[in-house]
């Protein structure tokens, strides 16, 4: 069996484990990341290097760049740019890479190309690409450009471009992608009737008889003398492909020509049998065009597969079929299904939009071709007239698009850009950028602005937390918030300010200048729109003249909450305080993250009862103040909790004064660990416990009156920046803060410290719950829950705290990763001290300081991670069951503990109740009242103080047994006792509860004199 010993180790282990895997994710670094992907270091790799592999990367070893092309007047100046040393500055760069693959029109696009970046004066070199590997080209830079990509036909396509960003889309190249069934267009006009440039011509016995029937088509062998395909029913059997309809005798279908059966693989089958379409298929191998084409020069009405652009649909007089109208969802199924012999297709072939794409490495050292490459485009039109050239008049592929260009400047001419001039300086939205031998101004790119309109330098880089889409435009990001842009404010640098109220700026995405979250509004967003509403928790409400139903239902709430710490057994204050600190300081880590865990229901209310924030767990107008009055209600509910106890303590000893509170009437209201006690000691303990949790919620209600920021050159609170700080409506509010900081962090602390010196010094520490005063037991509230070698710790705990809430306080307005930095580093010292020292005396307080303190780390980890990766469903359920893991641990030990030592106690009631249902005679009962008299016996010898064991005893023999119990008790008198028990005290004892008054209690000092 594990000894508790190693369950502790074992848990803490847990803690740790979890916690360093957080703290450590937001540094791992991709190790696929590849070095070479630096536009910056790429363009030193350069194409002329002779010792660039082009085989290694697909290409031919050689390049096939066109002939020139020489225009007879080429007036765009871009050749008479000069360097300072007097060279051209085009042809003084590295040579274009346009990368082009073995088809007409991709050739064709690439000495078109070619030509018009020779137009300007710069040096191309084209390379054939023999094997389709584009992701390591352009991560790269091996090439810079490809005019003739097809997106769906090219696999890591969007990896390339999305994800990786290795190359970048330039957009569409004009002409498009078209794949589909064709007839000759004299018999579409032959025969109208049929309509055969539509697919329901297929389902007409009397169209399809125009053309050849099935299997009368030829037969092409592949290269080892069988059929190109064969055993696949469902796609390809001795070379053709037969749809059962067309097995028949009396079939009348027709015979459809294709190339290979890896174009467009079973797409077209399957569009047969889903439309019934009286159609087999014969593959003519990827020599079929030949075939195709002297069908065509005979006069042979056939029906083919081809596509666009091609030399043969530009040649030949075609018309496309149309099929069913494209379904794009649709065909993406159907191409994501891995077996796609027996889908259903019923759409036509989507028509292709081709792209260019250029690297990183063309936008780092060309950036003045962009705009040419972005204005390229070859319509079809223009296309098919190249295509048809190198036909009817015999061009090769160089030499058509030579011709075109010459034949056509009015077209391409619109595509060159002008040539940059030396520019002085430049207005708003554009930059001043050395282009060669000159400045030209250019429009500021994404991720920079200008506001200055004289600007005689580059654009400037958008700070972090704003969106620079371009030009003049800055946007600010979420959680942030910027003033509206004014004439005046164009000459100075964008001010932003983070958002001091989560959820009132811009909420999501990026937000116009001066634009906040619907129904806020003023600056930083920390008013309502409307003028006559309220914000309480973030939220805008209409608010009466006596507020809602929270203010009451406060006031009500706090009297309960007094009243319990009241009954309180003070051996359970140490566990009070750890839970408040600790869900104070979560409402702290999380209090300020957007989308964090309190979109959890009612996990913020809770931690702000907590954090005692009125202004976090109202639904409704509190009262209708603003300004300093609201940050000055924030003192309300710890100091209403303080009140409650001195009101409290007043009540009863008015009531005990006058005697309407008897012994008898007292003791049916007070519980056994509470008889005998006077009740300026219950109501002091009550005091101390509140002490604790207050600290930090006071502390924290000073600082935001004291916290000033500077926006738009105004030093104003930064929780209402509305009030000027230190101005007559903010001088009575910060005079309140510094006061009760004053208190709380020098005063308080220092005056315990000597209370608790001095009573060091002489030796009236104690840890003994017999033979002490009354006023022994007070002073004992101040150290008992601690070890005695730290008995000074209270002081230290208060100071903690406010520490604790000055740092959360003062860095919200800071960076996140100071404020991380700072949290992880502090906390660590914090938690680590908490856990190494323990200083409570009880063992379970002990387990709970240890699992807060660990739990305190694994939520700042949590807080750093979703700030690097971002906040899941996922996630935020795991920090909300972290949150309450302590409380859980704790309770259950705590359960465990009493029933262990209540278990004779438990065994007793549950024999008599046993014996009550066997019999139902006197002596029965008797005996089982007696076997009840023998376990409570057992029980009271076995009592200590509190409602736990301890872990050690206390040095100078004695025990740490609870000093709430009800036995003998001696010292000087403490006045102000109610009776309620009739246990018999010594002469000169306090009055304890449960007493009748005998007189007044006398001045008390540290030894219990009177």
């Amino acid at each position: 069996m594990i000894s508790r010993a190693g369950l502790r180790i074992f848990k803490s282990a847990i803690f740790l484990n979890l916690l360093l895997q957080l703290l450590l994710a937001p540094v791992q670094v991709s190790a696929a990341v590849d070095s070479s992907h630096d536009p910056d270091q790429n363009s030193k790799f350069r194409k002329e290097n002779p010792k660039v592999d082009w085989e290694r990367y697909g290409y031919r070893a050689e390049f096939v760049a066109a002939p020139p092309c020489p225009l007879l007047n080429n007036t765009y100046g871009w050749k008479d740019l000069k360097n300072p040393d007097g060279s051209r500055y085009t042809y003084n760069k590295r040579p274009v890479v346009v990368q082009t693959q073995a088809w007409d029109s991709f050739l064709l696009n690439s000495f078109l190309f070619q030509y018009l970046l020779e137009v300007m004066g710069y040096r191309v070199q084209i390379p054939v690409m023999t094997a389709g590997r584009y992701g390591p080209n352009f991560a790269d830079n091996v090439v810079d450009l490809s005019l003739e990509m097809w997106p769906e036909d090219t696999a890591n396509y969007a990896q390339m471009t999305q994800i990786d960003r290795i190359a970048v889309d330039l957009g569409a190249t004009g002409y498009a992608g078209i794949i589909g069934l064709y007839v000759p267009t004299p018999l579409v006009e032959q025969y109208p009737k049929y309509g055969l440039d539509f697919w329901r011509f297929l389902l007409n016995s009397d169209a399809t008889k125009l053309f050849p029937p099935a299997g009368t088509g030829p037969r092409v062998l592949g290269a080892d003398g069988g059929p190109l395909c064969d055993g696949a029913p469902t796609s390809c059997v001795n070379g053709t492909y037969t749809p059962e309809r067309c097995k028949l005798p009396e079939s009348n279908c027709i015979e459809l020509w294709m190339h290979d059966p890896a174009y467009s693989p079973q797409n077209f089958q399957r569009i047969i049998d889903s439309l019934n379409l009286n159609v087999s298929i014969n593959f003519l191998g990827f020599g079929g065009e030949t075939i195709m084409q002297k069908a065509l020069d005979e006069g042979k009405n056939v029906f083919l597969y081809n596509w666009q652009p091609n030399t043969f649909t530009a040649v030949n007089n075609l018309t496309r079929v149309l099929l069913p109208a494209t379904d794009h969802e649709h065909n993406a199924n159907f191409l994501g299904k891995p077996d796609r012999m027996h889908a259903r297709v019923t759409t036509d072939v989507p028509t292709i939009i081709i792209h260019k794409l250029a690297s990183q490495g063309f936008l780092a050292d060309f950036p003045e071709l962009v705009l040419l490459a972005n204005s390229y485009q070859v319509l079809d039109a223009s296309m098919n007239v190249m295509l048809r050239s190198t036909v009817e008049k015999g061009y090769n592929h160089s030499t058509a698009a030579c011709e075109w260009m010459r034949a056509n400047e009015h077209i391409w001419g619109a595509w060159i850009p002008t040539p940059p001039k030396s520019a002085v300086d430049c207005s708003v939205g554009f930059g001043r950028y050395l282009t060669g031998s000159v400045f030209a101004c250019i429009p500021c790119p994404s991720g920079t602005y200008n506001w200055n309109n004289h600007n005689e330098g580059a654009c400037t880089q958008c700070p972090e937390h704003l969106h620079c889409p371009g030009g003049p435009i800055v946007q600010v990001s979420s959680g942030y918030w910027m003033a509206n842009i004014t004439n005046t404010t164009l000459e100075r640098d964008p001010e932003f300010y983070k958002c001091p109220i989560l959820g009132t700026c811009c909420s999501s995405g990026y937000c116009e200048p001066g634009e906040c979250s619907p129904s806020f509004g003023g600056l930083l967003c920390t008013e309502c729109a409307d003028p006559d509403e309220h914000m309480w928790n973030h939220k805008c409400h209409k608010c009466g003249p006596a507020g809602g139903a929270s203010f009451w239902l406060i006031l009500f709430g706090a009297f309960a909450g007094a009243a319990v710490l009241l009954y309180l057994p003070y051996e359970e204050a140490p566990t009070v305080e750890i839970l408040f600190f600790y869900f104070q300081v979560t409402y702290y880590i999380f209090e300020h993250q957007a989308n964090g865990i309190f979109t959890l229901p009612g996990l913020s209310t809770f931690l702000a009862i907590a954090s005692l924030n009125v202004d976090g767990m109202v639904a409704d107008c509190t009262l209708p103040i603003t300004g300093v009055p609201k940050l000055v209600f924030r003192y309300f509910l710890p100091l209403l909790l303080m009140f409650y106890i001195v009101l409290i303590y007043l009540i009863l000893r008015a009531m005990q004064s006058s005697g309407m509170i008897t012994a008898s009437s007292a003791g049916r209201l007070t519980p056994y660990y509470m008889q005998g006690q006077p009740l300026s000691l219950i109501c002091f303990r009550a005091m101390i416990v509140v002490l604790t949790f207050v600290v930090m919620p006071l502390v924290d209600s000073s600082l935001l009156l004291l916290q000033c920021n500077t926006v738009q050159e105004k030093n104003v609170l930064y929780r209402s920046p509305s009030v000027e700080c230190f101005s007559s409506e903010h001088g009575g509010g910060a005079a309140l803060a510094v006061i009760f900081l004053i208190l709380l962090l020098i005063a308080l602390p220092a005056m315990l410290w000597l209370v608790l010196n001095r009573l060091h010094k002489s030796g009236n520490i104690t840890y003994e719950e017999e033979g002490i005063s009354n006023i022994q037991r007070l002073f004992q509230c101040l150290y008992i829950v601690f070890k005695p070698d730290m008995y000074f710790m209270l002081p230290v705990t208060i100071v903690e705290k406010g520490i604790t809430s000055i740092l959360f306080t003062l860095l919200i307005k800071y960076e996140e990763n100071i404020q991380i930095n700072v949290f992880i580093l502090f906390l660590a010292f914090l938690c680590a001290t908490r856990i190494y020292f323990q200083p409570y005396h009880n063992h379970l307080e002990a387990y709970l300081n240890r699992e807060i303190s660990l739990g305190i780390l694994v939520m700042i980890a949590y807080r750093q991670y979703t700030e690097h990766y971002g906040i899941t469903d996922g996630i935020i359920a795991q920090i909300g069951v972290i949150v309450f893991l302590p409380v859980i641990m704790h309770v259950i030990r705590w359960v465990t503990a009493n029933y262990q030592k209540h278990e004779d106690k438990i065994i007793s009631q549950a024999s008599k109740m046993t014996s009550k249902m066997g019999s139902q005679s006197k002596q029965s009962a008797s005996g089982s009242a007696n076997d009840i008299s023998v376990g409570r016996a057992k029980s009271t010898a076995r009592k200590m103080r509190g409602s736990i064991e301890k872990l050690e005893k206390v040095p100078n023999g004695g025990n740490t047994g609870s000093m709430l119990r009800s036995k003998q008790q001696t010292g000087s008198k403490l006045g102000g006792t109610v009776n309620v028990s009739t246990v018999h005290r010594p002469s000169g004892s306090g009055h304890g509860i449960g007493e009748e008054i005998a007189h007044e209690g006398s001045p008390l000092n540290p030894n219990g004199s009177a």
